[in-house]
């Protein structure tokens, strides 16, 4: 782990595969308090195993995962397409992201603030399994920050959005990042949008 007091997460010499083929090899990721990197490439590239890697969630070929003590995760994981998704409203399903069953009135709070933050139109009571596919990125993306993370990691958050849902939740999540010192991996497509965000770019190649 570097000595940096940031650092929530260093990666070293990262290597995978999948069905007899390798997706990466001897890649380095570091997160920090306060910055956004950015994880790009083709479709079958790694991109989501490589952040399943970083979150311990799978264990990498090769290669060291060190996260700093006592680091709080909030992760968004893909929308799944053939998801009917939740018959809950939208406050409950962000209420999912705090550890325990009790929803007591500051977790009621700070569920509501992260919907904001998030981009969720009111009112909270809408239910998850009734909206669209962007509005429930906006959701999980709320269940993440709910909790107060350190680390915030995100796979393809701006999916299912326009052009102007992809440009303001970039800004949202480098919000987090830059103004409220969250240090943010994320994974996405859209990197147009998302690099003018990012602090570094992981690139990873090689996929189909």
């Amino acid at each position: 782990m570097s000595t940096d007091a940031g650092v929530l997460l260093s990666a070293r010499g990262l290597s995978a595969a999948a069905g007899g083929r390798t997706l990466f090899e001897r890649l380095d990721v570091e997160v920090s308090r306060g910055r956004l990197v950015l994880v790009v490439g083709p479709n079958g590239a790694g991109k989501t195993t490589l952040l399943r890697i970083l979150l311990g969630l799978q264990a990498p070929r090769a290669g060291s995962v060190v996260r700093a003590a006592g680091t709080r995760v909030g992760y968004v994981p893909q929308l799944d397409p053939g998801d009917d998704g939740l018959p809950f409203p939208a406050l409950s399903v962000v209420l999912q992201g705090f550890p325990g069953v009790v929803a007591g009135r500051a977790r009621v709070r700070a569920a509501v603030d992260a919907l904001a933050r998030a981009g969720f139109g009111p009112p909270p009571s809408r239910r998850y399994d009734r909206l669209s596919g962007g509005e429930r990125r906006r959701v999980l993306l709320a269940r993440a920050l709910a909790p107060s993370p350190d680390l915030l990691a995100l796979d393809e958050p701006l999916a299912n959005l326009d052009a102007a849902g992809e440009r303001d939740t970039a800004e949202r999540i480098a919000h987090e990042a830059h103004r409220r010192g969250v240090g943010v991996v994320c994974v996405s497509h859209a990197t147009s949008v998302l690099e003018r965000e990012a602090d570094a770019v992981v690139r990873v190649g090689g996929g189909a």
